[in-house]
């Protein structure tokens, strides 16, 4: 596969890559209604589950190599890098 632009995390090469998935929407979109500090933390653990649960879910389907057509999350980018998928 060619790229015309670099790869956005810290892998640049993949060897043996015969699976790619596209996942366009790993940002969140909305708006939230927040009052206390308490419910500031509990959406950013669920956010944080929610993202990793989605990259996990990725890797375990045996993808070696994610290619997106959007911008992807740094949280998403976090993820990726810890399982080594990019």
């Amino acid at each position: 596969m060619v790229l015309k632009n670099d790869t956005v995390g810290n892998i640049k090469r993949v060897e043996k890559a015969k699976d790619g998935v596209d996942t366009s929407a790993t940002e969140t979109k909305g708006t939230v209604l927040i009052h206390s500090v308490e419910q500031l933390e509990n959406y950013a653990k669920t956010e944080e589950a929610k993202i990793e649960e989605l990259i996990k879910a990725i890797v375990d389907s045996g993808a070696k190599v994610i290619v997106s057509g959007g911008a992807v999350g740094e949280m998403a980018l976090h993820f990726c890098e810890r399982h080594k998928k990019f």
